[in-house]
């Protein structure tokens, strides 16, 4: 009777005991299951390797170059609050309304899209991936923060628009074939594309 005693109280001192979890504090991190997130960082590749979208996941931080770049050319940035409407309409193109994973500029590397709260603004960037694995930051819009009593908010939303998909260029009335990924932006009922080519991103709108 004395060891049955002990049997019941060893599991209660375990419990009693052990230390409580350390809080988190990593920007564009979500939870997932144990499970998954082994997963996901066993598949992670190496920075600069050759890779497609596909392999990377959006609950992993971003690159480390990459945080270091938006610090060094946008001190004080931080990840924004982001409208439900804004959120849903992500889910609703498979994306994560705060990033977009791809080949943005078609050289076979994985590069970043996306947007970042920085005072009052809310600032979208492409974070192209070169070959030496540093990364070199485009910007791509800047708009002030919608206020929703009281608290800022972005209004936008991000997605990757894949490599041979057909848009249409409602400026010229032509439709386009991608060649490669291409950074899509909504915002409410407006969308449009920023294609690289000739060595910079080229505005292109698709919905008015």
């Amino acid at each position: 009777m004395k060891h049955l005693r002990y049997l019941v109280l060893l599991p209660l001192c375990f419990f009693a005991c052990s230390p409580a979890n350390e809080e988190v504090k990593d920007e564009y991190v979500e939870t997932t299951p144990p499970s998954a997130a082994l997963d996901s960082i066993a598949n992670v590749p190496k920075d600069n390797a050759k890779t497609n979208k596909t392999t990377a996941t959006p609950t992993l931080p971003l690159p480390q170059p990459v945080m270091q770049k938006l610090t060094e050319q946008y001190p004080g940035w931080e990840k924004p609050a982001i409208a439900a409407y804004a959120e849903a309409r992500a889910e609703a193109q498979n994306g994560s309304a705060a990033i977009a994973r791809g080949d943005f500029d078609g050289d076979t590397r994985q590069d970043v899209a996306l947007q970042f709260q920085l005072g009052d603004d809310v600032v979208l960037v492409a974070a192209l991936q070169k070959e030496d694995g540093n990364y070199v930051l485009e910007e791509l819009n800047r708009d002030i923060l919608f206020n929703e009593r009281g608290k800022l908010k972005s209004l936008y939303y991000l997605f990757t628009q894949d490599g041979g998909d057909n848009i249409f260029n409602t400026a010229t009335s032509q439709e386009i074939e991608l060649p490669h990924d291409a950074v899509s932006v909504g915002l409410e009922n407006s969308l449009v594309t920023y294609l690289y080519q000739n060595g910079g991103f080229e505005k292109i709108n698709v919905q008015d």
